[in-house]
This record gives C-alpha cells, sequence and structure tokens, in this order.
C-alpha cells in the first residue's frame, strides 16, 4: 500500500480533466518525488513499481504520465539515486517547452494564420516564441467542449499580445481555407505514427489536409509511445454526460470523449525537443522489430 500523501496525488491526477499532458507529467514526477520523501529517499522497488502503475492508470491517455513514472523505476532499479534521477527528469520535462518552441521556429511561415485547439503548453509556448519573431498574425482557438480549456488558451494567448479569436468547435474547420496552418499538441504518438489529442483534432486535420495546408504536432519525444498502434490503442474511456447535456432527455444517450487518434497520414511533421520528425520517421522510430526466420 502507498503512503497516504502519495495516494492523495494519485488521486488528484485521475481527477484533473482540464491540464494538459505535459503538467500531468510533472505531477507524475513530483508524485514519485512524494513516495521517495515518504520513505527517507530508499524506496523498495514494490512501491515504486505500484506507483507507477497507478499513476499510469490514472491518465491512461496520456503516454508521458507513464513513460516519466517508469523511466524513475528503471532508473533507481539500475542503481541511480532516487533525488538524482527524479531532478534530471524535472530538469528534461521543464526544459522541453522551450526547446520544442525553438524547434517550432525552424518550420513556423511568415505572418501566419493558425488554428489550432485546447490547452497545450508546447502549443502556446510555441506561438508566444513565434509571435516575439513576427511569425504569427491571429491564431484562432476552438473552445474544444465540454472542459472549454480552448478559452484558457485563448486568454494566454491573448495576454502575449496575439490577435486571438475564439470559435465553436464545429466552426474552427472551416477556418482552414484561409488559414497558413494548423498547430496542435499531442497526449500521445502510437507506433504508426496516429497520436492521441482532444476531439476535435481529426476533424481540424482533415480540414488542413483537404485545403493543402500543414498540420504541425508540438509535443515531447517522451510523448512517443511504442506499446501501441490505432487499432490496439486502449482508448481513453467515457466522461460524464452531465458535462455535455446535464438532465438530458430520457432517451438521449450522451456519449461524452475527451480524446481521439488522428492518423498520421494526416500530419506534415512532429516537431519536438529533438528536433522534427515526419510520421514516417516516426513509424521508423517505433516499429517493433521483427522477428528472424
Amino acid at each position: 500500500m502507498l503512503p497516504p500523501v502519495v495516494e492523495e496525488a494519485v488521486q488528484e491526477i485521475a481527477s484533473d480533466r482540464t491540464s494538459g499532458a505535459s503538467k500531468l507529467a510533472r505531477l507524475a514526477a513530483e508524485t514519485m518525488g512524494l513516495l521517495v520523501m515518504e520513505t527517507k529517499g530508499h524506496p523498495d522497488l514494490s512501491s515504486l513499481t505500484e506507483a507507477a502503475t497507478r499513476i499510469s492508470d490514472a491518465q491512461p491517455a496520456m503516454s508521458i504520465v507513464h513513460n516519466v513514472a517508469h523511466l524513475f523505476v528503471r532508473l533507481v532499479q539500475e542503481g541511480h539515486d532516487p533525488r538524482a534521477v527524479l531532478a534530471e527528469i524535472r530538469t528534461d520535462l521543464d526544459s522541453a517547452r522551450e526547446r520544442i518552441a525553438r524547434t517550432f521556429l525552424k518550420v513556423a511561415p511568415e505572418r501566419a494564420t493558425i488554428v489550432t485547439l485546447s490547452h497545450s503548453e508546447n502549443v502556446l509556448e510555441s506561438l508566444r516564441i513565434a509571435h516575439s519573431r513576427d511569425r504569427v498574425d491571429r491564431v484562432v482557438v476552438l473552445e474544444s467542449r465540454p472542459q472549454l480549456e480552448g478559452r484558457t488558451l485563448a486568454a494566454a494567448l491573448a495576454d502575449a499580445g496575439i490577435r486571438t479569436t475564439i470559435v465553436p468547435d464545429a466552426a474552427g474547420p472551416s477556418f482552414m481555407a484561409e488559414a497558413t496552418y494548423a498547430l496542435v499538441g499531442a497526449d500521445a504518438v502510437l507506433r504508426d505514427s496516429a497520436f492521441v489529442n482532444k476531439i476535435g483534432t481529426y476533424a481540424l486535420a482533415l480540414a488542413a489536409t483537404h485545403h493543402g495546408k500543414p498540420t504541425y504536432v508540438a509535443c515531447e519525444s517522451m510523448k512517443f509511445d511504442a506499446r501501441y498502434d490505432a487499432s490496439t490503442w486502449p482508448g481513453a474511456g467515457v466522461r460524464s454526460p452531465e458535462e455535455v447535456w446535464p438532465n438530458a432527455p430520457e432517451g438521449v444517450d450522451v456519449l461524452n470523449r475527451y480524446f481521439e487518434l488522428t492518423p498520421g497520414r494526416l500530419i506534415t511533421t512532429f516537431v519536438t525537443e529533438r528536433g522534427t520528425y515526419a510520421p514516417d520517421i516516426v513509424r521508423t522510430m517505433l516499429s517493433r522489430p521483427t522477428a528472424k526466420s
């Protein structure tokens, strides 16, 4: 059994409905850090493994949460000091946003109109830095029902001095006709280059492809997940129907999903802290070795 303070932290991760994957990854690291503190710097392997599994299960759609927790366990198991491991993971997570944004400058067009959705810290930082280099004219943000995280992103963009328009989710894809490109985040990138992100991403990427516009995905390389492809990804389950339609009439089924898969064929490139990767490169990187005959 985990210490009560760690149990509480795991439950907080599980109940979080609005934070992006990058923030939740930092919370995962902090929760592993709590376990280290509670065990006076010497956690046993069984407790570490249990904590990592519980944290991963708390946000199953977000591969970076799984990867951070299990990376911590693996490095400690290899004999590294738990405090040093935690410090290194924190440093990597904290520096990733700016490094992703710097990578994005290598592909960002001049004076662009961008369409995005939800609230990704990586998207926000990329647009802030692109704006500082006069690469952004306007950003259109889908509000991202049911939690409306898009409003949070829109407010942050406006605070950064970026001309920002928020629109209903259904209206978003139509703006790709006049936009320069779409920029979205990701919660997981699978081995076939399909990726997991907020509902509405698939329609936006389809619209971008239809209009011949690029779609960029800004995310940490730690979100790459070789465990699954589109056919095996277990999904993220459904949320409370009350978030979509409180007290819906009898006979009306309300389906509330936060996340969906978007095929890699609709993506121009994945922008990470380590560089840019076209979908075919991602498939090669994450492909499973075939057995020799």
